[in-house]
Order: C-alpha cells, then sequence, then structure tokens
C-alpha cells in the first residue's frame, strides 16, 4: 500500500510538474503571441469576466449542443481581445461539468489549441485576424469530435447539426463580442452587428429555458431583469425585440408560440410604465406574470415562475442608478459635449495667441517699411555741406568766403555736387562765378568734390541695398502675420464631439452598414472638415465621403487614411470646385540633346495646380538647370501655405535678387482648384493667352530676361477663370514665330475644348513657320469637378 502511494505520489508530483510547464509555456505564448491579450484583471474587467464565464457554463449546458455552442461563444470573446487564459478554464470546465466526459474536454481543449497557431501565424505574419480565420480555426479544431462522433456515435446527422451551429455562433459572438467588448458600442450598431445580436439573444432564450431547479426556470428572472433595466437606459422600441426574441428561442425550446406572447406583454408592461421610474415597470411586469398564471396560463406558468420573476424584478430594483446612466447614451452624449466644450475653449486660447503674435510681426513689418520707404539722405546738398565743413573750412581764404556767405559755402557748392552725383564728375565748367572769383584752389575743390562724390554714391547704394533687404523682410514678416492669421483662424473653428450632425452622420452610416466609432466635425460652414474612425473593413468604402457630403451639405473627399489596428482613421476635406486638364506638345532644337525650355507640372498643393515654362540662355543641360531653380523657389512660396497676393509679393522681391545676374524666363501659372483663381508670374517671357467662351485676352510680359538689365522686374497678375476657360502657354520659339495674330488665327481655326489638340495645333504652325528655337507648347482647361 506504501509503495503504491509513493508510485501515486510520484504520477502526482510528475502531473504538476507538466501542469506547471503547460502553464509557463502558455503565459510566454501570450506574452510573445498575444501582446494584445496579455490583460490584467481590474475591478472594471471583473464584471464582463464574470458575465463571460456565466454566458459559457449557460451554453453549454444545453442537450446535445451545448459543446457546439460554447465553442463559438469562446471563439468570439478570444476575437474580442479577452484574455484566452482566463476564458479558456471557464470553457473547458463548462464543457465537462455537464457530461462528466473526458473525451468531451479533449473536445473543448482541441480548437483552442488550433486558435493559439492561428493568431501566432498572423502575429508572424504582422495582420489582424479576421473573423474567417478564426471560424475556420474553430472547424480544424472540431476534427476530433466529427471523427469520434461519424465512427463511435454513429449520429452523423447530429454531427453535422453541431458543426453549423458552432460555426454560426463562431461568426455571430465574434461580430457581436467586438461590437460590445472592443468598440463598447451600446446605442448604434451596424445590421449585421442588428442580426447576429438578435440571433445570440433567440439562442440566449433557448438556453435559458433548459435551466430549472423543481420547476423554478431561470427564464422568468433573467427575462424581468432585463426588460426593467433596459425600459430605463435603452430606447423602448430595443426593450420590447429582446423580449419577442427571448421569447421566440423559450418557444423553439417548448415549441409552444405562448411564451412568445408571455415575454412580448412582459416587455410592454415595462415600458409603458418607464417614463415614471423603475418601479412602475418592475410592479407592472410582475402584475402581468400573475395575469397569466391565474387566468391565462403558459408552459411554465405556475407560483415558482411568479416567485423568480419577482425576483428578477427586485434585483433590477437594486441596480445602483450611477451604472443606469451609465448604460444610457444620455451620458456619452453629455460627455462627448464637454469633451467638445474643452477642446474648442483650448482652440480659442491658442487661437489668440497666434493673432498676438500675428499682430507682433506686423507691427515688425509696418516699421520696417516705414525705415524702407523713408526718404534717402544722400543728396547732393548734404554732400555740399560735408565738403564746406571738411574742406572749405580748413582753407586759409575761408574767411573771406564764410564773411561773404554768411560762415557757410554750401549754398555755392551744392551746383558742382549734384553735377559729380549725376554725371560721375563735375568740372571747372560747373563752377558758379562766387567761386571763379574768389576761389584759388578751384581744380583741388573739383576733385575733392569727385572723389567724395564717388565715395558718396557707394554708400548710397550700400544703404539702398540696406533698404531693399528691409523693404523685403517687411513683405516676409507680413506674410508670416497673414500665415498665423489663417492658423489662428483655422484652430479658432469649432470642433464637435457630439451634435445633430454628428449623430445624423453616424445615422447615415450606419445605413450602409458602416460603423463610426467617433466623428469629428470641424470648420465653418463653407469650409467643414470631417474625421471618422471606423472599422477597417469599412474604412475604403466609397460611400463614406457620399454619406457624408450628404449630412454636411458640403462635396467632401477622403484626403487621407490612417491605420489604428482593426480601426483606420478617415480625413475628409472639401471636394476641389474644379479640377485642370491639359495638353503639353514640345520640340527640341536640332542638334541638341535637352531642350532648353523646361516646362513643370505639379501639384503643389491639394488645390494648387502650377504649370511653368521656363527658358534659360540658349539651349542644353545649363539651360535647363537655370530654369529649374527660377521654379523651384516660386513653388516652395505656395507650399508654405502663404495667401496669394502675399507670395506674388514676395515672389517679385525675390526674383530680382536670386535671377539677377543668371539668365533665365520663366511663364508660370498657378490654378487654385477651389476659387477657380489663376496666379500669373512673368520674367522675359512669351505673352500667354486667356481663351474664355467669348473672347481671347493676351497676357504680355512687360520685363525682359533677367540679365538683360539690372534688377528686373517680374510681372505678377491674378485672374478669375470660370467653366470651360482655358490658357495657353508657350515659349518663345513659338510666340516669336507665330506672334500674337498668328497665335488668335489658330486659336479662331481649330475652336475646340480639348487642351491636346490645341497644343499640337500650335507647334506645329510653328515648325512649319520655320521655328529653330526650342518649342513648348503647354495648354490647360478648367472644368467643373
Amino acid at each position: 500500500m506504501r509503495q503504491k502511494f509513493v508510485l501515486n505520489g510520484k504520477y502526482l508530483r510528475a502531473g504538476w510538474i507538466i501542469i506547471g510547464s503547460m502553464k509557463s509555456l502558455v503565459l510566454r505564448a501570450e506574452r510573445k503571441v498575444f501582446p494584445a491579450f496579455n490583460l490584467k484583471l481590474s475591478p472594471r474587467s471583473i464584471l464582463p469576466f464574470v458575465a463571460e464565464c456565466l454566458l459559457l457554463f449557460l451554453f453549454a449546458s444545453v442537450d446535445k449542443f451545448g459543446f457546439a455552442l460554447a465553442l463559438g461563444l469562446f471563439c468570439g470573446f478570444v476575437y474580442a481581445r479577452q484574455n484566452i487564459l482566463l476564458v479558456l478554464p471557464c470553457y473547458a470546465l463548462a464543457c465537462y461539468v455537464f457530461t462528466l466526459s473526458w473525451q468531451v474536454l479533449l473536445f473543448a481543449l482541441a480548437p483552442a489549441l488550433v486558435l493559439v497557431g492561428v493568431y501566432a501565424l498572423f502575429y508572424k505574419l504582422k495582420r489582424n485576424v479576421p473573423v474567417w480565420a478564426v471560424a475556420l480555426g474553430a472547424l480544424v479544431g472540431m476534427t476530433p469530435y466529427i471523427v469520434c462522433g461519424v465512427l463511435f456515435s454513429g449520429d452523423i446527422l447530429l454531427v453535422v447539426l453541431s458543426v453549423v451551429v458552432a460555426i454560426t455562433i463562431v461568426f455571430c459572438s465574434s461580430i457581436v463580442s467586438y461590437a460590445v467588448l472592443v468598440r463598447r458600442v451600446f446605442g448604434t450598431a451596424t445590421l449585421d452587428e442588428l442580426m447576429c445580436g438578435g440571433f445570440l439573444v433567440v439562442v440566449l432564450g433557448y438556453a435559458l429555458s433548459g435551466v430549472s431547479v423543481y420547476e423554478f426556470y431561470l427564464l422568468p428572472l433573467v427575462v424581468a431583469f432585463a426588460v426593467v433595466v433596459m425600459s430605463a437606459c435603452v430606447k423602448s422600441s430595443g426593450t420590447l425585440v429582446f423580449a419577442i426574441l427571448i421569447g421566440v428561442g423559450a418557444a423553439l425550446k417548448f415549441w409552444r408560440l405562448e411564451l412568445v406572447g408571455w415575454a412580448t406583454v412582459v416587455g410592454v408592461a415595462a415600458v409603458v410604465f418607464s417614463p415614471f421610474s423603475r418601479i412602475p415597470s418592475a410592479l407592472a411586469s410582475i402584475a402581468v406574470e400573475a395575469l397569466f398564471w391565474l387566468f391565462l396560463g403558459y408552459p411554465l406558468a405556475g407560483w415558482q415562475s411568479l416567485i423568480m420573476l419577482s425576483t428578477g424584478a427586485l434585483l433590477a430594483l437594486i441596480v445602483p442608478r450611477t451604472l443606469i446612466r451609465r448604460a444610457g447614451s444620455a451620458f456619452l452624449k453629455d460627455s462627448k459635449r464637454a469633451y467638445s466644450s474643452i477642446v474648442n475653449r483650448r482652440g480659442r486660447d491658442m487661437a489668440n495667441r497666434l493673432y498676438h503674435t500675428s499682430d507682433v510681426f506686423f507691427e515688425m513689418s509696418k516699421t520696417l517699411e516705414k525705415i524702407s520707404t523713408a526718404k534717402s539722405d544722400y543728396s547732393p546738398e548734404r554732400l555740399a555741406k560735408e565738403i564746406a565743413k571738411n574742406y572749405c573750412a580748413k582753407c586759409e581764404d575761408s574767411a573771406t568766403c564764410f564773411s561773404a556767405l554768411g560762415d557757410d559755402t554750401h549754398s555755392v557748392l551744392e551746383p558742382m555736387t549734384t553735377a559729380a552725383l549725376l554725371r560721375g564728375k563735375t568740372s571747372i565748367l560747373d563752377m558758379p562765378p562766387f567761386i571763379t572769383s574768389r576761389c584759388s584752389k578751384m581744380r583741388s575743390l573739383a576733385s575733392v568734390i569727385n572723389s567724395s562724390a564717388d565715395a558718396y554714391r557707394k554708400r548710397s547704394e550700400q544703404a539702398e541695398g540696406v533698404l531693399g533687404e528691409k523693404a523685403m523682410m517687411s513683405e516676409q514678416f507680413a506674410g508670416v502675420a497673414l500665415v498665423l492669421d489663417a492658423l489662428a483662424q483655422e484652430l479658432g473653428s469649432p470642433v464637435s464631439f457630439f451634435s445633430d450632425e454628428v449623430e445624423s452622420i453616424r445615422a447615415e452610416l450606419l445605413r450602409h452598414n458602416v460603423v463610426a466609432s467617433d466623428v469629428v466635425v470641424s470648420g465653418r460652414e463653407g469650409d467643414l472638415n470631417a474625421t471618422l474612425i471606423v472599422r477597417a473593413k469599412d474604412a475604403e468604402k466609397q460611400i463614406i465621403a457620399k454619406a457624408v457630403s450628404k449630412v454636411l451639405r458640403t462635396k467632401l473627399e477622403v484626403v487621407k487614411i490612417g491605420d489604428r489596428g482593426n480601426e483606420k482613421s478617415v480625413y475628409l476635406e472639401p471636394a476641389p470646385a474644379y479640377e485642370v486638364a491639359y495638353g503639353i506638345a514640345e520640340r527640341m532644337r536640332s542638334g541638341e540633346d535637352v531642350s532648353g525650355d523646361s516646362r513643370t507640372i505639379q501639384n503643389v498643393t491639394r488645390t494648387s495646380r502650377l504649370f511653368a515654362i521656363c527658358d534659360g540662355m540658349g539651349s542644353g543641360e545649363k539651360a535647363k538647370s537655370a530654369s529649374l531653380d527660377a521654379v523651384n523657389l516660386v513653388e516652395s512660396f505656395y507650399r508654405a501655405g502663404l495667401a496669394n497676393d502675399i507670395v506674388l509679393s514676395l515672389v517679385n522681391r525675390l526674383l530680382k535678387i536670386s535671377l539677377d545676374g543668371n539668365f533665365s524666363s520663366l511663364d508660370i501659372s498657378v490654378v487654385d482648384t477651389k476659387s477657380g483663381g489663376l496666379d500669373v508670374i512673368k520674367l522675359g517671357s512669351a505673352t500667354s493667352f486667356i481663351i474664355r467662351h467669348d473672347s481671347v485676352e493676351a497676357v504680355a510680359c512687360s520685363s525682359p530676361p533677367a540679365g538683360i538689365v539690372d534688377s528686373p522686374e517680374p510681372t505678377t497678375l491674378r485672374f478669375q477663370l470660370y467653366d470651360g476657360d482655358m490658357v495657353l502657354m508657350m515659349s518663345d520659339g513659338v510666340f516669336d514665330t507665330l506672334d500674337t495674330k498668328g497665335v488668335v488665327d489658330a486659336i479662331d481655326c481649330v475652336s475646340t475644348s480639348n487642351p491636346q489638340t490645341l497644343a499640337n495645333e500650335l507647334l506645329k504652325r510653328a515648325v512649319e513657320e520655320g521655328a529653330e528655337d526650342d518649342c513648348t507648347v503647354l495648354a490647360m482647361r478648367l472644368f467643373c469637378a
């Protein structure tokens, strides 16, 4: 006997070692394979865990299909990121308790091990586990059950039905569990979530109808508790649907349709008295049960059912009001109102700070502008005074001159300084009679004036350069001030987490089976933006933009989709009112491998399209490089988000500096697809043309190319385009050959709305007329998007 005990003790220790090793492996696997599942129990998570265990035991108690129902529910909980180490023991115990069969325990553990492998595989692939993969894992895990059931029990129909029930419950419980436990959606659900939830409620009614102790059925208790609580925190329709569906499940259990009527009447009684409080709802439910027991009757009617239903109603009354409020949608809406208030207040504070910062830059701009526009002190009069003080005052004959002129000779020197500054040199011929009749050092005086004027001119040019830089800084500060103003205005725009518009967006999306767990609307009317948090499978649906546009009455488009794991962020902004179609025709100069005409077409921003033709000095790579530098400079300003008028002003100023001495002509058109505005920047370029429905407008350039004259002045203009208007740009190789008349004749002759056809025709005519230089034609047409 002792030996047998020692042997059993060895086996017992070995068993504990094996169990400990398996637990360690599972824990390590969960930390590495299921990092998202590695959750700790907290007071907030205890209640859902207890509910999950109770549901597993309840579903496992169903005769013949208990294992299949419990397996499906277990897979749904695992898919909804519940801790597998906590749910698995409850699931396995539930399957074992109602059968007391080790075979069933093995059948229950096999799918769990397969699910671990499925999640490990998808974790290595760095992808989220889809529902179909969980269902497939459950089906593969049921292989031992299927094989044993077919070979030993012989009841093939039961095995097939069990597999069908298990897979169905996997899909339904996965969808519902994810909605409730992950997305925490209680008030809004999609059509598929509602259908799956309704099916599970029917199964719940079926399972509850089979649980009884001495004729004390669990069904009346749960029905009374649920309808009284739900009538206080959800819509009446939701309570009634729940009561009807759970009655359908009970009716399927007993094959008695009266149970549907009984559950419906109990739900109606709770809903009718719900506007008052939970107490009248509970009393009404008890009264209905008493009437059914005494007069109408149904399969579960009896004093036992009356006691159970009364117990459920009383339990519903002791639920704290705080939990009822949290379960209701009103609490969620109030919190979102608070979030909106906090965000808007912080946005207004930040906007005020940006406005004040903008004022600082604007004042700096005004100060620099005053300095840059101040009258220059380097005048002939000032030079004359300096020579009178530093030269004439030190002459031995100064007393004679000063006594005659009132102690100052600058008045007679001013004609000579004026001549020196204007012509670069003064001579005896510029001297007034007063000096020629009295001064004994005329030649020396002329030499001093000439040398002083030369130094004076250099200082004056340096001062003018400083003033020009200050003027440019003034314009830049003004541009920064405008950018800050725009940012302040954008930050000050209201943001709404809860409003009629937000709720309407959610409802409209739900109509199309798109779940938006969060909706944020910002901006003002005419410039509204929306941000949605949706399921990953819904993010690419085109109906999102249409539904949101319909509610906000503004055409929006999806500009960005951000990844958030199982969910995605969808950003929508106003769609451009216009779009641009363009055509290009070009030909290189004979003998060259690279065209000196550099043309550029870019989407500078989401609503700005840049078209540029640049002609560097001559042809080839060097000319191409010089042209691209000019385009990149202009492009940078538009990408910075500055206002168009400020951009044109800064471009005008900076091009004079950056292109001085580096010959390059450029022709740039920037189309704003939001407003239809056209910005034109020209420097020594050929004439462009704006083709409207009934007219052709020539846009000529008044400035020569950079390098021909010092400090060239670019031409910057702004036009308004409308639907159907066309813009025609060309290099000097085309325009010099055709001239204005030839271009207009070509436009009239072609009479097309296709920009590519127009570009081809102009290039063809230029070549026929003998164009030898590089030729480029760029045509664009504005049309409503």
